[in-house]
C-alpha cells in the first residue's frame, strides 16, 4: 500500500481529495491537515511515502515544506498540488526536489496516476502545463550527446502529446520514419513507453533552462 498525507487549508476541497483517495485499492491515506506545522509533524510521526502539499498554505508555504522533508531525511516524496499554471513555477517545484505537479483543475483526474508514477520513482506534471514546461534543446549539447537534432525534435512532439500520424506531418517525414526515431530514442534512453518517455523528459536536462 502506498501511504500518504494531504495538506490543504481548503476543508471541502481536502475532503474531496481523501474519499477520492480511498476508493482506491493501493493507497492508504496516513493523514491530513490544514496548515504548514500540522503537515511537518505529519511527516515526522508517520513517514508518509508521498506527501500531497498545497503550495499556498497557513504557517509555512509548500516549498518551505518540502525543504523541511528534505532536511529531515526522510523517504517521503513530495506531490505539489496547486492553483499555479505558471511554468516557471512548476520548473521550479521540480529542481527544488518535488517528484510531482498537479493542477487543482486536473486533481480528480491526475492525482490518482500521480501517485502510483511517484511511488515508482517516476515524476508526473499535469498534461497541461507540460507543454509549456518542456524544452528539448535543439543546439548540440556535448553533455548529453545521445540523441541526434531529429530525435530530440521527435521526442519534444512526443513529450507534448502527438501521436505518430501528427509528429509525422509537422515535420513533412513519413510515419514509419517517425517509429523508427521513436523505437532509437526510447533503446538510447532505455525507456519502454510514451508515458516513460514523457517522464524523463520532465526529470532530466528536457526542461527549460
Amino acid at each position: 500500500m502506498i501511504r500518504v498525507i494531504v495538506a490543504d487549508d481548503h476543508v471541502i476541497f481536502r475532503q474531496g481529495l481523501l474519499n477520492l483517495l480511498q476508493s482506491s485499492d493501493n493507497i492508504t491515506v496516513a493523514g491530513e491537515s490544514g496548515t504548514g506545522p500540522e503537515t511537518i509533524s505529519l511527516v515526522m510521526q508517520g513517514k508518509p511515502d508521498i506527501a500531497i502539499l498545497d503550495i499556498s498554505m497557513p504557517g509555512l508555504d509548500g516549498f518551505e515544506i518540502l525543504e523541511r522533508i528534505q532536511s529531515m531525511g526522510t523517504d517521503t516524496k513530495v506531490i505539489f498540488l496547486t492553483m499555479h499554471k505558471d511554468a516557471l513555477m512548476a520548473k521550479k517545484a521540480l529542481q527544488s526536489g518535488a517528484s510531482g505537479y498537479v493542477l487543482k483543475d486536473n486533481a480528480f483526474e491526475d492525482l490518482l496516476y500521480a501517485i502510483n508514477t511517484v511511488s515508482t520513482g517516476g515524476k508526473f506534471i499535469s498534461p497541461s502545463v507540460l507543454e509549456s514546461v518542456i524544452k528539448v534543446p535543439l543546439s548540440e549539447d556535448k553533455s548529453s550527446p545521445v540523441l541526434t537534432l531529429r530525435e530530440r525534435e521527435v521526442l519534444k512532439l512526443i513529450a507534448t502529446g502527438l501521436r505518430n500520424k501528427q509528429i509525422a506531418q509537422e515535420l513533412f517525414i513519413s510515419i514509419k520514419t517517425v517509429e523508427t526515431h521513436r523505437t532509437n530514442i526510447m533503446q538510447k534512453l532505455d525507456v519502454h513507453s510514451t508515458a516513460s518517455l514523457v517522464q524523463y523528459a520532465i526529470s532530466t536536462g528536457l526542461l527549460e533552462k
